[in-house]
């Protein structure tokens, strides 16, 4: 009968001996290219680090904006008090607190991508093993 447990063959749905070895050695010489890329490349910070990075970012950004309104609105409320010119001092230094909050954002923003930029630069590039047969 084909396929006879007698030693000689491998049963249905099993592997031979000769073909479980050659498995087993491509699976560690994968693992030690594996460890070598990782150990090539930058560090990765977890992910609940980089989210929470991120979210502190967004915090700072929309913190930039609603300072520089809060500040151009009390500038403009005291100054209308001042000179008996309500709402119109007001109106203007919000829009200029706007402005300013902005200018601070993308200045922020800016700054930040040129540090990623430079990060990028300093690490070492890691080659695509994809293409290897």
């Amino acid at each position: 009968m084909p396929g006879a447990p007698n030693g000689s063959e491998p049963q249905r749905g099993e592997i031979s001996p000769g073909d479980r070895d050659a498995l087993r050695r491509r699976a560690a010489e994968i693992g030690g290219r594996l460890d070598e890329v990782r150990g090539r490349g930058a560090p990765v910070a977890p992910r609940h680090v980089s989210v929470g990075a991120g979210y502190a970012l967004a915090f700072r950004f929309a913190a930039d904006l609603i300072v520089g309104v809060a500040v151009g609105a009390f500038i403009g409320w005291v100054l209308d008090r001042q000179f008996g010119t309500s709402p119109w001092l007001l109106a203007v230094f919000v829009v200029f607190g706007f402005a300013a909050g902005l200018a601070n954002v993308i200045r922020a923003a800016r700054k930040l991508e040129a540090e990623n930029a430079a990060a990028q630069r300093a690490a070492p590039s890691v080659q695509d093993d994809e293409d290897e047969v």
